[in-house]
């Protein structure tokens, strides 16, 4: 049986429904503009009615109802976006690390320019081919430029080495730092589901908790692959195939599980080291190498004379002189060190030429890093070999001895004449990583500007497809999650109608409750 009071409670229980409902839409409008933050929407229910079913019931006709009741607060989230978004935005950070490192190479090669490789190779070519114009010993300057051009070649290899190095560096602490930013964000995320158990272990919903949460997942996402699940009110997080998160335990990633990053920034600035800075330094490596080692062919002219102890098979050789060629010859050297051994410099008596290109570290293998000019040829321009002649002089004292003849300059002539000559970059057959095992040094240079440009322009492809497919993921969510002014500006008005027609049920009731209890008369009054 109802209440003398009953339709006080509903028009009571009316004004308190439509004022939560109310106040969660003040709260959706002043965090329109929240990161993270999800629409909450007050869910209202009938309350039970009187006479509900039960083992007794009086013989009221119908069920009564008693009002409303706010069932909970609850976030409007899609689980199914979020995943979406944060595959996305893991995809595209992979490539955002490797387009900037792929800038940063492509700065550091820095071609075409006035200081690239290309040009001071260029230049250290040209020096070759005005020395073999002016040999002789009466004027160093030819031999001064082709000294200063060799240098300033080592010294571009050197420094380039040296960036991609510091580069490579550079990503390494980057690296570190971002397993650290990751685990500070695992940390945050485990000690909000601690909050969010206790909250919602008395019934209620930690709503602003969970967006809290939400978005420490979503910025983890840029840093490697995320998984969350929640089931029967387990919370499960894995970053990287390793749960670092499992209901209220918690572990921290290590660069030891870095095996299992499948996309984010942390495998982007990885990969990024591992094999684009490495695949560079590797193409400068073998291009040092093989300007200095490399096998090449080369005609050498009739009359020359080769120096003692060099022997070339099956040459057809002077009956006067065992060590002059009696005919063009074709034969193989090693790069510039092999050819440049082939001839004199000005010491007197003749001398043949030493290894041009040397490591600055004693180590047997010329890379970009340790190549330079040999120090008796940096310490004195002189022991350059220019001339492939040497004639025999009579001295004062009767001797003979072997000297050079000055005026020739066919060495330096095939040294400028490299330049168009085909090294073989590859000449062990051992897969070493050269993009092609046979061309000109200039070609070669190229190519390896090619495939660079070819990387970067792919990165760059990859990071605005991936942009746009994180904006439609994103865009999709907040379809669904965000806060649109106009509709809450249009709830507010419906319940604010609402709750100032509970408030006249109220009214009514106590015009009622006052017409009963004052206007009626008293029994024997």
């Amino acid at each position: 049986m109802r209440s003398t009071f009953h339709n006080l409670e509903i028009g009571k229980r009316g004004v308190i429904a439509q004022q939560t409902a109310i106040s969660t839409t003040g709260q959706n409008i002043t965090n329109a503009n929240t990161e993270g933050y999800s629409r909450q929407v007050a869910r209202l229910t009938a309350s039970l009615p009187i006479e509900y079913p039960g083992m007794n019931r009086s013989m009221n006709p119908n069920q009564l109802g008693t009002g409303v009741e706010v069932e909970s607060i609850r976030r409007i989230r899609d689980f199914l976006t979020d995943i979406e978004y944060r595959n996305q935005n893991s995809s595209m950070k992979t490539w955002e690390a490797k387009q900037e490192t792929l800038g940063n190479i492509e700065g550091i090669i820095n071609e075409p320019s006035e200081n690239s490789i290309a040009k001071t190779v260029s230049e250290f070519w040209t020096s070759w081919q005005e020395l073999s114009k002016n040999p002789s010993s009466t004027d160093l300057s030819s031999r001064t430029v082709v000294q200063q051009k060799a240098i300033a070649l080592t010294e571009t290899f050197n420094h380039i080495a040296s960036q991609l190095n510091t580069l490579s560096t550079s990503l390494t602490a980057r690296v570190d730092s971002q397993i650290s930013e990751a685990n500070n964000y695992i940390d945050q995320i485990a000690e909000l589901t601690q909050s969010i158990k206790r909250i919602e272990a008395f019934g209620d919903n930690a709503n602003d908790l969970r967006d809290k949460r939400d978005l420490l997942v979503d910025q983890l996402s840029g840093l490697g692959n995320v998984q969350v699940s929640e089931a029967n009110d387990i919370y499960s997080l894995t970053f990287g195939g390793v749960q670092v998160v499992n209901d209220m335990q918690s572990a921290d990633f290590t660069i030891a599980n870095a095996g299992g990053l499948t996309q984010g920034s942390i495998l982007g600035n990885i990969q990024a080291r591992d094999v684009h800075v490495a695949e560079y330094t590797n193409q400068l490596n073998i291009m040092a190498n093989t300007l200095a080692t490399g096998k090449i062919e080369v005609t050498l002219p009739k009359g020359s004379i080769l120096p003692p102890g060099v022997t070339i098979p099956n040459a057809v050789m002077d009956a006067t002189n065992p060590r002059m060629l009696a005919q063009d010859t074709k034969y193989e050297v090693n790069g510039l060190n092999g050819l440049h051994k082939l001839g004199y410099t000005l010491s007197d008596p003749a001398t043949a030429g030493q290894d041009f290109f040397v490591t600055s570290d004693g180590s047997a293998t010329i890379t970009a890093a340790n190549i330079r000019v040999n120090s008796a040829i940096v310490n004195d321009a002189s022991n350059i070999a220019a001339s492939m002649r040497t004639e025999i002089k009579t001295n004062a004292d009767g001797t003979t001895s072997e000297k050079v003849l000055q005026g020739n300059g066919d060495l330096a002539l095939l040294i400028a004449g490299l330049a168009e000559g085909k090294f073989s970059f590859n000449p062990t057959g051992v897969a070493n990583g050269a993009i092609t095992n046979t061309a000109t040094f200039g070609g070669y240079l190229q190519s390896v500007v090619a495939q660079l440009g070819t990387d970067a322009a792919h990165a760059n492809n990859m990071v605005e497809n991936g942009t746009l497919l994180v904006n439609h993921a994103d865009n999709l969510r907040k379809a669904v999650s965000s806060v649109s002014l106009d509709e809450e500006m249009a709830d507010l008005i419906k319940f604010q109608q609402a709750y100032s027609a509970s408030a006249r049920v109220i009214t009514t009731v106590d015009e009622m409750l006052d017409k009963l209890i004052n206007g009626t008369g008293v029994v024997g009054r």
